[in-house]
């Protein structure tokens, strides 16, 4: 990081609404100031220039252990829960991550709570307190966090990268931590070996500091003197440099690595091995080389292989980045087919590669690029105090201090001497290629979750076959794009320019209800078009809403080939399936937006995929559907609850069985069918007048068969459960116990739901504070407001791999009892506060066009249209009464509670 000692203003868009400062406590300690003028929180962050990377060579994972523990309790707060507790009481978010060479910590809460939010803060980052009680708790923490990713295959896979990586590079190091790695030395407590690794790296020259919110820059400036000039004191020992050592040896080049999966998975991995690019961030040469290699129109490689049917997917330009090092990745999701042509995927991608060395590398390519890039810098996304503090924290880090807002949008000019480079490199003897199937050979486990894989050097014929151009296979760069914004000034508009204002409703269109809010607010040219088809026959059955949801990703996999430039121009369209329907959101920049819209639902009216097609799909999907709860048995209570209770709501593996023998023609047969009866919602919200939304919805109203009076309704039903609790086990495979408890409301009237969020707020935070962090239960324990379809519940979980679910649920059963003491002795001042956390949830303004437009369109599809709800539950929080709270919650937790336990039980229990 280059730095400059002296306080100046970064460089920014002009059309960006906030102001910047970047300062120097004590002529060393960078701060940056961020005057937010909407913003409804103030928000601190904090990073350290310190990751795994970083960890001693016989403590892996303390880094992140070192996160675990700075919230826990400082100097002046030793309490370990007063920092949450804070938080909590003023509507705010506290997190923090660690990775492999930065660590980020922030929060946010109401302005008025800022000044001793950063007090609290400062002294936990200043002074924390590593209480050896805790030190011990969160070390099981930690082992809980590692027994719950066992057979996360992301892990796995990451594990097997750094198996087969140098072990001399600090990528090889173990991550995360466990209780082996991280327990006692016969010479040194591992206590003592945090706070070795907190005075070494958590000091002034080391870190960064981002404040935000609607404070002044003045008034920024003196909080952070007043809070961090004491840190910024500390001394900075001299730390040693991460060692220059290559991620690979030259002999793991040129190699074959088989992974085998614990789910079904068919994928392919290119990885091409390149030096550091963060001097490159002003061209970022390695960013328009992945969107040539990503591309998807004709000509591109994506194209081609799925045209062939041999891929699903593909991605381009992933991969780990770092110090000295750049893994740049060609990710695929093969089909079976292409399952049994892999060398020929990988001729096909040598041949690309060759294509856009040769071609690829001109300037008008690069200007779309950098055009698109400059309208993302000139009409900035909006963002929430706390995600923009952590973002520029760690841009702190990487950029010149002069570009630490702009640097993410800097293009400035093609380095073609680089791109030449890096593309010289992409060659088969340099590439690590790895296969993810279960029949792949293995002869080989990881250390920590025993991922099997195998090495194999490519042979000789491999790499002369990829050296060669495919028999009647021509490759092409990308035409100009169509569909880049011409007009890049929002529409006048002379109406009320209040954000919160509710859309206007039509009904000029015969079957289409549409809603319609022109918007300027942001100076943007963007908008957002939701237009829902309400089908009753679509979730009749669990089969219909499979084929719904079928018919949707073939209809996406359709618009993705046809449009992709569109994408690529900042126009994103998303066709999805609801329990009510189906959904197609298109967004972004307006200029081509109705045309669009016409063209994609012209697309989807005609579709016919092909018996290919739909067989892959299909077959994907399913597959998909059966692995998705199949290592973490909490998330399949979660959606065993939602299918108990609620109509139309089916379990992953239901779905994977309802299709699994539908044939091609079958579905053909039944789509007309399931589309009877169509009645259409729109919303559109943004840069878009009312005329042409009108005109989109007779458009929609003559082009489809939509119906005023439909002959049927969507359905939409809750079970309402019986007084007492039902007992719900499901026999599961998985070393890890589950239990979930959910408590029903017993009326949809707002008062009720006023009192279960008041319920949740206090519940939440003692819940997480009791079972996670005192008694160490497991690593997924929380608990949440949980409504349907107007009626409210409370959800509280708890994921253990050291107890079983009934030992769980009775340790929720002994929490209840004692929360219903602690509510009868409820003081005023934490009633009021909990009453004033929920109010200020509900009321807070949606940040940018995107959040507004989906509360709209949330109220529209959930709510009927019915957009001044929350100001409704707010009177009814308003006027609750602490001394009758401690009766509704009785009610609704013990006496006449209606509640349903759902738990994981072994073979033995059952």
């Amino acid at each position: 990081m280059t730095q400059a000692r002296t306080d100046f203003i970064p460089e920014s868009s002009p059309h960006d609404p906030h102001e910047y400062k970047w300062i120097w406590l004590q002529g060393h300690f960078p701060v940056l100031l961020v005057h937010m003028p909407e913003a409804q929180q103030s928000a601190a962050a904090f990073a350290v220039n310190a990751g795994h990377f970083h960890d001693p060579d016989d403590a892996p994972g303390i880094a992140h252990f070192l996160e675990h523990m700075l919230f826990l309790g400082s100097e002046r707060w030793p309490a370990p829960e007063s920092f949450g507790q804070f938080i909590q009481q003023n509507s705010g978010h506290y997190n923090a991550w660690t990775g492999t060479e930065h660590s980020n910590y922030y929060f946010s809460v109401q302005p008025s709570a800022f000044a001793e939010g950063l007090d609290r803060f400062s002294s936990l980052i200043r002074e924390p307190r590593f209480d050896l009680d805790w030190v011990e708790k969160e070390r099981q923490s930690i082992e809980a966090e590692y027994r719950l990713k066992q057979k996360d295959e992301l892990r796995r896979l990451y594990e097997v990268h750094k198996a087969t990586a140098n072990s001399s590079h600090p990528f090889a190091k173990f991550s995360v931590g466990n209780a082996e790695t991280l327990a006692d030395q016969p010479d040194r407590a591992i206590r003592d070996r945090l706070k070795d690794f907190y005075i070494q790296h958590y000091c002034p020259r080391n870190s960064t500091l981002v404040l935000t919110g609607p404070q002044s820059l003045i008034d920024l400036e003196k909080l952070a003197h007043a809070y961090f000039d004491e840190f910024a004191m500390l001394p900075s020992p001299q730390r040693p440099s991460l060692p220059d050592v290559p991620m690979y040896n030259e002999s793991d080049h040129g190699q074959v690595i088989y992974v085998r999966p614990i789910k079904q998975a068919n994928r392919l991995i290119v990885t091409f091995p390149l030096p550091g690019i963060n001097h490159d961030y002003m061209h970022k040469t390695t960013s328009f080389i992945a969107h040539l290699l990503g591309h998807e129109s004709p000509g591109s490689l994506c194209f081609w292989l799925r045209d062939q049917l041999l891929i699903t997917e593909l991605s381009a330009g992933g991969g780990m980045s770092g110090y000295n090092f750049k893994d740049f990745t060609l990710n695929m999701q093969l089909t079976d087919a292409g399952m049994m042509r892999i060398d020929t995927i990988l001729q096909a991608c040598f041949q690309f590669i060759r294509t856009i060395a040769q071609k690829g590398l001109v300037d008008e390519l690069y200007q779309e690029r950098q055009q698109m890039l400059a309208l993302a810098y000139r009409f900035p996304e909006s963002i929430r105090p706390v995600d923009f503090a952590s973002q520029l924290a760690i841009n702190m880090l990487h950029y010149d201090p002069i570009h630490v807002v702009s640097g993410d949008y800097r293009m400035d000019g093609l380095n073609r001497s680089f791109a030449a480079g890096i593309l010289e490199k992409m060659t088969p003897e340099r590439a690590r290629v790895t296969v993810i199937h279960q029949s792949v050979p293995v002869s080989k486990r990881t250390q920590y979750y025993h991922a099997e894989y195998s090495v194999s050097p490519l042979r000789v014929e491999q790499i002369e076959l990829f050296q060669k151009d495919l028999a009647q296979t021509k490759f092409s760069i990308p035409a100009p794009n169509p569909y880049i914004p011409k007009r890049v000034e929002p529409l006048p508009f002379r109406g009320d320019l209040s954000e919160d204002r509710a859309p206007e409703y039509y009904n000029q269109a015969p079957g289409v209800q549409l809603w319609h809010r022109q918007e300027c607010t942001s100076a943007a040219p963007h908008a957002h078009v939701y237009l829902s088809l309400q089908l009753p026959l679509a979730n009749a059955s669990v089969r219909n809403h499979a084929i719904s949801r079928l018919w949707c990703e073939l209809g996406q996999d359709a618009l993705n080939e046809r449009f992709y430039d569109a994408e690529v121009a900042g126009i994103h369209f998303n066709l999805y399936a609801q329990g009510s329907g189906i959904t197609l959101h298109v967004a972004g920049f307006s200029d081509r937006q109705p045309t669009l819209l016409r063209d994609l639902l012209t697309t989807l009216a005609t579709l016919r995929p092909s018996a290919e097609q739909f067989y892959t799909t299909r077959d994907h999907m399913c597959r998909n559907w059966r692995a998705m709860h199949q290592h973490k048995p909490i998330n399949y209570l979660f959606s065993l609850l939602h299918h108990r209770l609620q109509k139309g709501s089916y379990t992953a593996q239901q779905l994977a069985e309802s299709i699994r023998d539908l044939d091609y023609e079958h579905y053909l047969n039944l789509l007309p069918g399931m589309l009877r009866d169509a009645q259409a919602l729109l919303l559109t919200i943004g840069d878009i007048e009312a005329t042409t939304s009108i005109e989109l919805a007779h458009w929609i109203a003559s082009n489809f068969p939509v119906e005023a009076m439909p002959k049927s309704r969507v359905a939409r039903h809750v079970t309402r459960l019986e007084r007492g609790c039902a007992d719900v086990p499901f026999v599961s495979a998985h070393a890890d116990a589950a239990c979930a408890w959910f408590f029903q409301g017993q009326t949809t009237q707002l008062k009720e739901k006023a009192n279960f969020l008041v319920l949740n707020q206090l519940f939440s935070p003692q819940f997480f504070n009791q079972l996670r962090t005192e008694r160490q239960l497991g690593y997924l324990v929380g608990s949440s407001y949980v409504p349907m379809h107007g009626l409210p519940g409370l959800l509280c979980y708890v994921q253990s791999p050291h107890y079983s679910s009934n030992e769980i649920h009775q340790a929720m059963s002994d929490f209840i009892d004692d929360f219903m003491k602690n509510i009868e002795n409820l003081d005023e001042e934490t009633w009021l506060q909990a009453k004033q956390s929920v109010m200020s949830h509900l009321s807070e303004r949606a940040v940018g066009l995107r959040a507004r437009a989906q509360r709209a369109w949330s109220s529209i599809i959930n709510n009927q249209g019915e957009f001044g709800l929350a100001e409704q539950v707010i009177a009814e929080v308003q006027q609750l009464q602490r001394e009758a709270f401690p009766t509704f919650i009785e009610s609704r937790l013990l006496s006449e509670a209606s509640s349903m336990v759902l738990r994981s039980v072994n073979q033995a229990e059952k």
